[in-house]
Formats: C-alpha cells, structure tokens, sequence
C-alpha cells in the first residue's frame, strides 16, 4: 500500500542521523558571513510552483532477494519530470534529508530516496546491532567493498524500476523522464554515486581500477564527497568521470577518520576537465548539507540546544540556502537543459550572494 510519509521530528531522530553522517564535533570553527543578502542574485531559493507529495514504496529484487525500501517525492501535477536519484549517508534513511530534496520536487523534479542496509532505523527495526559511535560507523564500511556494491545495485534497481513505479502508482502515472536522470548523494552517499558515476576503485585482493558504474545518470551530485583513501580511490580513479558533476563541501567538513576538509576537494581537482564544478562554503560542516543544521539554533529545548551547539555560532541557515541554490542550478543546467542555469553556474552571482562566504571552481 502507499503511505503518505511522515517526516520524523524527534530528538532521538536528529541524534540518530547525525551519528550515522559521520558529524565530528571537534572540527575547526569557520564563519559563514551573516550580511544582508540580495535575494534578486538567488538563483532559485523559495519553494517552487509545485505542491509536492511523497510516497513509500518497497522495490524486491528478485537477484538478490531483497527488498529496498524507498521514499519518493513527486510534483502533485505536471510532468513528465527528470528523476533524481538521491543516497543518504552512512546510517542514514531515505526519510532523511526532505528540506533539500522536497525543494527539488518542488521545482519539477521527482526525488526517489533508497533506504540502504546500513540505515541505522532500518537495522534497529531488523533486531540488529547498532555502532557506537560515528567512527565504529564508518569503519564498518570503509573497508566493506560488498556493501559498496550492494549500494550500488541499490541505485541501479531504482533506475531499473521506474518503468514499473509508473504502472504501479496512478501519483506517478506519465510522471517520468526516464531519459532525464541524474544521481546524488551525501557522505557515504556521495561514494555511492561516485561508483555510478565511474570511478575507479582499487579494492584489496581484486583486480585494480575496477569500476561499478551505470550510463544512464547525466549528472551527478556529490554532497561531502571522498577524496584519497583507503576505500579504493586514488589519483586515477576519476579519470573517467566525464559526465557534468557538482562536489560541494566546507570549510568545517573534515572526515571522522581524521582527514582536513580539504581531502574533500580530490573529486574535483583529479576528474577531467568538462562541465565540472567544486561549491566551497566557508562555515559548512558535515551536516550542513542535511538541511538540520538550518532549522532552529535557539531555546533551552533539548533540540534547540543541540542544533546551537553543532553550530558553533555560524549561520546555518545561509549555508543551507547555498547548498539549495547551488543545487537546483545544476540540475536545472543539466537535466533540463537550462540556459539560464547553466550561465547562472558560470558567473560569481551566486558568490556575491553569499557575500563571498561561497568559492566556486570550475573546468
């Protein structure tokens, strides 16, 4: 049956998914500048035109005999629409992360989230056993090549079913551009995508440069993205990723093993030249990129204490709005074929919007 989805406003929740996104609270403070800014140099940043609903389904892949659950975020009328594919980070839900891609729906998009074997709710809800910690978390994969590719094969049963979605369910039914995809993800996420995307890995005690990637993607998203490390990236491994990608990371975004926020820059820097693009916030940790960190930052509520204290005294919210206008600009530009988008990524408008908290690169 399809369920209207109910986005979780807990504590616990909020705890529970920046564990599994790997926030790290010693990290260096950054100042994202809070001066008046010109809304007129946004290139989107309300909601769109769209009233957006969303719907949970289960995907069974008869392969593997698995069931995937998914969220799925889907313009009310209109369409056909482009597809995104969207992949949370470690521990995480595709419940998660609604502030960004309900946003994208919103402007003409439907938003299809995985929930992976390694969601934190989804192993409590099966009886097992839970990480300690965000380090625990990410050692669990870092070394897990078998769960890199199971999250791979997640996306690709997604882009596999969407055929069916749109016999299945009348809120999808001629909704669907299935020649108009793009592929994203946040943290662990964005490592998923970049094995869609082509990279390279060099998995220990297999051949080298093998790669795990899928055609059918025309843009890809990278929200606090690997560079250099033990999973099998090296200085090769985007050698082949030739297709228009956005990173975006911060000044405040190092990794939980202990790696500077600027390892973060290595997709970027080491892939080819073409429509590429690196979103530098000053001020943007980990879990800026979530959309939580944007909500409320005051009151003596155990939320509003929590959210003020990963803060550390920068303007959430700002950041937030970059991260959406950034966004939205490069799926535009790329999954419809925007000229004004593609020229809005072009130029320093979204820099001086940001009063130059935001540094874009590009090639």
């Amino acid at each position: 049956m399809d369920n209207r989805a109910k986005h979780p406003k807990s504590v616990l929740a909020i705890v529970i998914t920046m564990l599994a996104l790997g926030f790290v609270l010693h990290l260096v403070r950054g100042h994202a500048q809070t001066g008046k800014r010109d809304p007129s140099l946004a290139y989107k940043l309300a909601d769109g035109p769209f009233a957006v609903e969303t719907i949970d389904q289960t995907l069974h892949d008869a392969n593997r005999n698995k069931d995937l659950p998914i969220r799925i975020a889907v313009p009310k009328t209109g369409g056909p629409f482009p597809v995104i594919v969207f992949s949370h980070g470690a521990g995480g839900s595709g419940q998660n992360y609604f502030g960004l891609t309900g946003f994208w729906a919103s402007h003409g998009y439907v938003v299809i989230q995985p929930t992976h074997n390694d969601s934190l709710a989804l192993r409590r809800e099966n009886g097992e056993p839970l990480p300690s910690g965000p380090r625990q978390l990410v050692e669990e994969y870092l070394f897990n090549s078998e769960d890199w590719i199971e999250r791979v094969r997640d996306i690709t049963l997604v882009m596999d079913s969407l055929g069916d979605l749109e016999k299945r369910l009348p809120q999808l039914k001629e909704k669907l551009d299935q020649k108009r995809i793009g592929v994203g993800g946040h943290s662990y996420g964005a490592f998923t995508t970049q094995m869609i995307g082509g990279v390279t890995l060099d998995i220990p005690g297999q051949p080298k440069a093998q790669s795990f990637g899928d055609a059918r993607p025309r843009a890809l998203l990278l929200l606090s993205p690997q560079g250099k490390s033990a999973n099998g990236l090296t200085e090769n491994s985007w050698k082949l990723m030739t297709r228009p990608t956005m990173s975006m990371s911060g000044s405040n975004d190092s990794g939980v093993m202990g790696q500077l926020a600027d390892w973060r820059r290595d997709p970027f820097t080491y892939s080819p030249a073409g429509d590429k693009y690196l979103v530098w916030i000053d001020g943007a940790f980990h879990m800026s990129f979530t959309g939580a960190l944007a909500q409320s930052q005051t009151g003596q509520s155990p939320r509003g204490m929590l959210f003020s204290r990963l803060s550390q005294g920068t303007d959430q919210k700002a950041v937030f709005d970059y991260v959406k206008v950034a966004s939205i600009a490069f799926w535009d530009a790329y999954l419809k074929g925007e000229p004004k988008a593609k020229t809005y990524l072009r130029s320093d408008t979204l820099v001086k919007y940001s009063n130059l908290t935001v540094k874009v690169d590009r090639k």
